[in-house]
């Protein structure tokens, strides 16, 4: 039997919440996956029944609370969309998110930006910045105030040219299997004008790296949508992301820092640069991710 795919969704009664709900509901819509919709309260909440009774009593309140707002998460997933709510206890929330994406075989964790984010982009927060450091699969950041559209139309593949590039290439190749939807390789180049002949010579560098790219991928792509590359130029790598066009309902992908553990996500500097001008949601795949890649 074919196993379907499942993607924890990190939710909490805030927009940010509400964030990564929509954006869940866009990525299953893409991979025809199912939610799991987690909302995480801490132990220190979960008083023993030894306790004095107006202790445990708040911990009976909280859950009881908790289970209202997940309801009310529920109500936020459209009929198309296949979803489960689930209250878990845990010493943060981030430990409580790796650990569900283990109990339920999870494909990603979805989570939204702090609340404090500008101009729709992202501010990481704790929450997402442990996950980035630590998450064993992909992690999926929605944009402040994301709403889901009907369906994605591009992935776009933020793609290096240093070790490791092909780990990275074989999740874009998993993420689109089978997929009518347009992807896109991009290499961000910082353009320093002092050294204009230094520039052109690893813009052209890319370019035909671009094409190698294309070429692997093409290989083992069963994927049905246009495949175009772009070299990005700019002053820095966020001068450079804001120069590419981005369609409103389009996901990026990127890889993990050359400094991740195996099967583990490091934030590289990078990649969060990028973060600063990115108006789509980006996620972020482990090293050596590629052999359990999300569908």
């Amino acid at each position: 039997m074919t196993r379907t795919a499942n993607y924890v969704v990190a939710y909490e009664a805030t927009d940010r919440g509400r964030d990564a709900v929509q954006l869940g509901v866009a990525l299953a819509r893409l991979t025809a996956a199912e939610l799991r919709i987690c909302l995480i309260l801490p132990t220190s909440s979960a008083v023993p029944a030894k306790v004095p009774a107006g202790a445990s009593e708040y911990g009976s309140l909280l859950a009881a609370q908790g289970r209202d707002w997940l309801s009310e998460a529920a109500d936020l997933v459209p009929s198309d969309v296949t979803a489960t709510t689930h209250l878990l206890w845990a010493e943060s929330t981030s430990e409580g998110l790796i650990r569900a994406s283990v109990q339920f075989d999870s494909d990603r964790i979805v989570v939204g930006a702090a609340s404090y984010g500008v101009l729709q982009r992202f501010t990481v927060g704790s929450i997402a910045n442990a996950l980035l450091h630590a998450s064993p699969v992909p992690v999926a950041l929605a944009p402040r105030g994301y709403l889901a559209p009907a369906a994605i139309s591009r992935i776009t593949c933020a793609m290096g040219t240093r070790p490791g590039w092909k780990a990275l290439l074989e999740s874009m190749v998993a993420i689109s299997e089978g997929l009518p939807v347009d992807l896109r390789f991009v290499t961000l180049v910082e353009v320093d004008a002092a050294r204009s002949g230094q520039a052109i010579d690893l813009s052209a560098a890319s370019a035909a790296h671009l094409t190698s790219v294309v070429e692997h991928f093409e290989k083992d792509s069963t994927s049905s949508g246009f495949v175009t590359t772009e070299v990005a130029e700019g002053r820095s790598v966020e001068d450079a992301v804001e120069k590419l066009d981005w369609r409103v309902d389009e996901i990026a992908l990127v890889g993990s820092s050359r400094l991740a553990q195996p099967s583990r996500i490091f934030l590289g500097v990078t990649a969060n640069r990028m973060l600063h001008s990115l108006p789509v949601p980006l996620i972020v795949v482990p090293t050596a991710a590629a052999a359990n890649s999300p569908s």
